[in-house]
C-alpha cells in the first residue's frame, strides 16, 4: 500500500508542478519578470514535493512542510496569472491540498489552507470585477470557495465517523492495546517514518509465567485484571514510539526502533515491571533486533515477521530456564 500511495502522491505534485511548464510556455502566461519568477518558484515546490514522494514515505514534519510549499506554490502559480478569471479557477487546486490535509493533519491546518484559498480567490475575483465581469467574478468565487470548503470537510467527516471504529477494531477489547494485525501495520508505520535510516528494529515478545495459576487460584477476573495491569506496566517501561501489542493469551509484544542494537536494557525493564506489579506474577521475555539500514520497504514485513519468530523462540528459551528472565535470540536476519 506504501508504494502506491507514495506513486500517485508523487505524481500529483509532478501533474501540478507540469502545468505551471504549460501555462510559461504558453501565449497567455505570465511574461514579466516578477510574475515569471513567482511561477518557477511554484514549479520548484511542486518538484520537490514529487522527489520526497518518489525517495519515501514522509515523516510528520516533512508532511506538513510539503503541504505548506503545496499550498504556497498554488498561491504563487494562481497570483502570478495574468488572466484574473484563469486565476480565479486555478484556485480550485487549493482543494487538493486541502484533501490531503483533512486527511493526514489537523482541522487548523485546514482551516489555513482555506484562507490561502480565500484570500487569493477574493483577490481574482476582485480583479475579474474591475474588469466588468461583476456577475461572472461572484459566481466563480462561489463555486470554488464551495469547492475547498466541501472536499476537505467531507473528508474530514468521514475520518471522524470511521476513525472510532476503526480504531477500536485493531485494539484488544481488554487491555486496549493493538492486537496482532494492527501491531504489524503499526511497526511497518514506525519503519516507514523512523526519523534516520541507520537504526536498529528491536522485538520482545513477553509471556507471563504461570498465569494460570492466577485464574484457579483468584479467578477469571482477578487474571483479567492481572493483563490490564501488565498492559500498563508495557507502556511504562517503554517509549512512546513503542508498538505495544497483546497477541493473544497471556503473550505480548514489544517493537521499536532504537539507535543501538541492544535489547537487553529493553528486556530488562520489563522484566522488573512486570515482577514488581501488586499481583504475584513474573514474566519470560525473548528479544530479538536487526539493522534497518539497507532493508527496502519491500523487506520490512518478512523482516517484522521473522524477528517476532525469532524473539518468540527466544522467549522459549528464557521460559525453559526458569521464566523471570529474558534471553536474545542472537542470529543475523
Amino acid at each position: 500500500m506504501s508504494r502506491p500511495t507514495r506513486a500517485m502522491m508523487a505524481s500529483i505534485a509532478g501533474s501540478l508542478a507540469l502545468c505551471l511548464v504549460v501555462l510559461l510556455i504558453s501565449e497567455d502566461g505570465p511574461r514579466t519578470a516578477l510574475p515569471v519568477a513567482m511561477t518557477c518558484t511554484a514549479f520548484v515546490g511542486g518538484v520537490a514535493g514529487a522527489i520526497l514522494w518518489t525517495l519515501r514515505w514522509p515523516t510528520p514534519r516533512q508532511s506538513a512542510v510539503f503541504a505548506l510549499v503545496t499550498n504556497g506554490s498554488i498561491a504563487l502559480a494562481c497570483l502570478a496569472y495574468p488572466d484574473p478569471m484563469a486565476s480565479l479557477v486555478g484556485c480550485i487546486a487549493f482543494a487538493t491540498s486541502g484533501g490531503y490535509i483533512a486527511f493526514f493533519h489537523t482541522s487548523k491546518f485546514v482551516v489555513y489552507n482555506f484562507a490561502v484559498a480565500a484570500g487569493v480567490a477574493v483577490y481574482a475575483a476582485v480583479r475579474m470585477a474591475e474588469q466588468g465581469h461583476v456577475g461572472l467574478a461572484g459566481v466563480d468565487l462561489f463555486l470554488v470557495l464551495q469547492v475547498n470548503i466541501a472536499l476537505p470537510l467531507a473528508i474530514q467527516v468521514v475520518i471522524r465517523a470511521l476513525g472510532n471504529d476503526l480504531v477500536h477494531a485493531h485494539l484488544d477489547p481488554l487491555t486496549n492495546l493493538c492486537n496482532r494485525r494492527a501491531f504489524q501495520l503499526e511497526v511497518l508505520g514506525l519503519l516507514i517514518a523512523r526519523p534516520s535510516p541507520d537504526m536498529f528494529l528491536l522485538v520482545a515478545v513477553i509471556d507471563l509465567d504461570d498465569f494460570k495459576a492466577i485464574n484457579d487460584r483468584h479467578g477469571h477476573l482477578a487474571g483479567d485484571r492481572a493483563l490490564v495491569d501488565v498492559a500498563n506496566a508495557l507502556r511504562a517501561s517503554t517509549h512512546d514510539t513503542a508498538v505495544i501489542a497483546r497477541s493473544g493469551g497471556e503473550e505480548f509484544i514489544v517493537a521499536d526502533t532504537s539507535r543501538a542494537g541492544d535489547a537487553a536494557p529493553l528486556a530488562q525493564r520489563i522484566c522488573e515491571a512486570v515482577a514488581e506489579l501488586p499481583i504475584s506474577v513474573t514474566a519470560s521475555v525473548g528479544t530479538a533486533c536487526a539493522p534497518l539500514d539497507g532493508v527496502p520497504a519491500r523487506q520490512h514485513k518478512p523482516l517484522v515477521e521473522y524477528l517476532i519468530g525469532a524473539a518468540d523462540h527466544a522467549m522459549y528459551h528464557a521460559k525453559r530456564s526458569g521464566g523471570n528472565r529474558f534471553h536474545h535470540h542472537d542470529r543475523s536476519y
